[in-house]
């Protein structure tokens, strides 16, 4: 998952700020039947590369097989690029028909009114029968559905079994401990220390934010309240950063300076740490990264070894409130959400598909192998939606990162830690 910058989100948060209020949902009667031969200009953007930006005029075209006199308006940018145009775009109330969407955006977007509520759609245009409940809930805002999720993961620990292996050291289960963890690390450690340069368990796994987020789920707690506020104190963050302190303080953590040095790899992507706690679906860049297609993946450990496990949407599908087009919006919508051939384009790229048949059109690659048999093993314990994340969310994760690494330095301890990190909340949440 990508982040902005604090000073992108909080440009991205002024502009939203003059966005109007309220409103959004659906507006008219929606249609429950398209016809093939139904004229309409619609517009649709996404972000992404070349090779994304490929496969999705693939998508397109074959849309237009099915719909011809459909028009879309085809546009697509960088990460960075893309928000600032959305964020421009929504404080004018002119946002594409159909967009791309990140968890991290949605409810900032949602709040302001700037969606089409596609819940109307979904006895009709809009197929949803083979979604789980707790997936389409994390595109669901104030009782809407806003987003349509094209793809899903799950939070986990991945492995290099090359490394382990040479190491001589055994692969991590899926029910260990948060102690049972700290022995695995110093375990690593002590195998790859002859290592030129030396092998490490893990770089410090209180390092993220959507890491924080996986531990309070395992505590039943919740993290954000309705009204966006954060639903944790400060002595919950720093009892979670202080859960690694004696990795910290030893030095038994990844470094670093070495860290920064391989910027932007760190220790895992570098193939100099055997452990890497992220969403499943970046088993695919850790392939590409590492070189191997032996990486396999378990569940991150927790205090007592259960879980608890949430749908995380890869990457969501919305339509503009201000479209005139909301039917033909709607089938697009629909078509790049479900159609399998579409899925076939994509793989996994796009997150793990959400129904069987959609992941039945995957040619699986390594990778995609790996992320389906994962998310097919845990399916039992996805009890959850992930959490609806607050305006302002990326530059909180962005703080976390760049206070962590102070962290890390000794320029900070846990405290000061959380004092700068609630400052930065107070300032963008209220």
């Amino acid at each position: 998952m990508s982040s902005t910058k604090p000073a992108a989100a909080l440009a991205a948060a002024a502009l939203l700020a003059l966005a109007a209020c309220g409103g959004g949902g659906t507006p008219h009667e929606a249609a429950t039947a398209f016809a093939p031969d139904t004229e309409a200009e619609i517009t649709f953007t996404w972000w992404g590369n070349d090779e994304r930006a490929d496969w999705m005029n693939q998508a397109l075209d074959l849309f237009n097989q099915e719909y011809p006199n459909v028009e879309v308006v085809r546009n697509f940018n960088a990460w960075g690029d893309y928000w600032t145009a959305r964020n421009t775009e929504a404080a004018g109330q002119a946002l594409p028909d159909v967009l791309m969407m990140d968890a991290g955006y949605l409810g900032e977007y949602a709040d302001k009114g700037l969606f089409l509520d596609l819940g109307a759609y979904q006895d009709g245009l809009l197929d949803t029968s083979g979604y789980a409940d707790t997936l389409l809930a994390s595109g669901t805002v104030n009782d809407q559905l806003v987003g349509v999720p094209m793809g899903y993961n799950a939070w986990s620990m991945m492995y290099n079994k090359d490394l382990l292996d040479e190491l001589g050291v055994p692969y991590p289960a899926a029910d260990m401990t948060l102690d049972e963890l700290e022995a695995y690390v110093l375990q690593v450690n002590q195998a790859g220390a002859a290592q030129d340069p030396p092998v490490y368990g893990a770089s410090d796994y209180t390092g993220s934010f959507p890491g924080f987020i996986y531990s309070r789920m395992q505590e039943g707690e919740d993290v954000f309240t309705d009204d966006g506020g954060p639903a944790f104190d400060e002595g919950d963050v720093q009892d979670y950063l202080d859960s690694a302190a004696g990795l910290r303080d030893a030095g038994d953590f990844y470094p670093v300076e070495r860290t920064v040095a391989l910027d932007p790899l760190g220790g895992f992507l570098g193939g100099e740490a055997a452990l890497w706690f992220n969403f499943s679906t970046t088993v695919a860049q850790a392939m590409s990264d590492i070189g191997t297609e032996n990486i396999g993946m378990v569940q991150a450990p927790t205090a007592d070894g259960t879980h608890v496990l949430a749908d995380h949407p890869s990457m969501l599908l919305s339509v503009a409130a201000n479209t005139d087009q909301p039917d033909a919006s709607a089938v697009l919508v629909d078509f790049l959400a479900n159609s399998p051939e579409v899925k076939a384009i994509f793989g996994a790229s796009l997150g793990a598909p959400p129904t069987d048949e959609g992941r039945a059109a995957v040619d699986q690659s390594a990778s995609d192998a790996v992320d389906f048999g994962y998310l097919e093993a845990i399916d039992g314990e996805i009890t959850e939606s992930y959490p609806l994340l607050p305006s302002g969310y990326g530059s909180i994760e962005a703080k976390w990162g760049e206070l962590h690494e102070q962290l890390l330095y000794g320029d900070i301890d846990t405290e000061q830690f959380t004092q700068e990190l609630f400052s930065e909340m107070d300032m963008l949440l209220g």
